[in-house]
């Protein structure tokens, strides 16, 4: 009796797994059949890509075009906001002291810049070393050396420890007051049209990329458009057979991901093509300057970025185009 119920608990376990066994098989054949679909889908769409090389071609092009120019302004954007960066980082206010200023004064005039609220460092530059880096600058060494005293002044060049346009204006208000100071000046007011251009240029990328993604739409569109014309008698026949509408849709959706996606891709060649050359000249302009300032390409992310919305784009054309149009062919 008991060997008996344990060949039967025995007989149900080896049910249950093989039942549990049968239900994975299906699940994998199921996957595996889904995917072997998509690829089967993947392929024909390209061929039907490459059977219309022209029109593929040009479609392709005016995407990437209409992806490389914001993105090109992008890039040029970023690079200018890291000059600008760059230049805040070094911003300076300048305080030209009296001519007529002792030795005394100009230490009590340190001590009161060095209290200053806002003040990172401060750099003292006499009349002597002032002539003797004009000098060099000017090129009039022969023609100073005459001179029984410096005609500058001294300098205190004071770096604050923001590189706000307002911050520094309020440290060179305070400044002004003081005695022994003939001039303060703050050299920040092209950075703030700087700023501007820059805030301009912002909502510059924001229009073009929004008019230039709309156009991509009615470019992808109007290529499915001709695509779904084309394959009319196809699609009637699939329905005919019992063919769903996600069954018919799947292709031409593989085919504006796939136009949107080389379109993207060329674009972002582009870019770095046009970025890797322009950094020749650019890195030669900034050694005379004694700087290393050199253009910035595009980033892994914005690399994504670019193929991400191109990919999304010719998607969202492609399903546009057949929601509108694949409704009207009725068997």
């Amino acid at each position: 009796m008991v060997i008996n119920v344990r060949q039967t608990q025995n007989n149900t376990a080896a049910k249950g797994k093989q039942a549990i066994d049968n239900n994975t098989s299906r699940v994998k054949g199921r996957w595996f059949g889904e995917l072997a679909n998509h690829q089967r889908t993947l392929t024909d769409s390209l061929r039907d890509l490459a059977s219309e090389p022209l029109q593929s071609l040009m479609t392709v092009l005016v995407i990437a075009i209409a992806l490389a120019l914001p993105g090109a302004l992008y890039l040029a954007v970023e690079n200018l906001e890291r000059l600008g960066g760059d230049v805040e980082a070094s911003t300076q206010i300048t305080v030209f002291v009296d001519l007529e200023a002792t030795q005394y004064a100009i230490s009590e005039l340190e001590s009161k810049l060095q209290t200053l609220v806002g003040v990172k460092r401060i750099n003292f530059i006499s009349r002597e070393q002032s002539l003797t880096e004009f000098q060099e600058l000017s090129g009039f060494g022969s023609a100073l050396e005459a001179m029984e005293h410096s005609p500058l002044p001294p300098v205190f060049s004071v770096q604050p420890d923001s590189v706000e346009f307002e911050r520094a204006g309020e440290i060179a208000a305070q400044i002004e007051k003081f005695e022994n100071v003939d001039l303060v000046k703050v050299d920040m007011q092209w950075l703030e049209r700087l700023r501007s251009m820059l805030e301009i240029g912002q909502k510059l990328i924001t229009a073009l990329g929004v008019t230039l993604g709309l156009g991509v739409l009615l470019a992808v569109a109007s290529t499915i458009r001709l695509a779904i014309q084309s394959r009319t008698d196809e699609i009637i026949v699939i329905r005919l057979v019992g063919g769903t509408d996600s069954y018919i849709r799947r292709p031409f959706l593989y085919t504006g991901l796939i136009i949107g996606f080389t379109g993207a891709l060329i674009a972002v060649l582009f870019l770095y093509a046009s970025v890797t050359w322009l950094n020749v000249s650019i890195e030669e302009l900034a050694n005379l300057y004694e700087s290393r300032f050199s253009l910035q390409n595009l980033s892994f992310r914005g690399l994504l970025g670019v193929i991400g919305i191109g990919s999304a784009l010719g998607l969202l054309g492609a399903w546009f185009a057949v929601e509108k149009h694949l409704q009207s062919v009725e068997p």
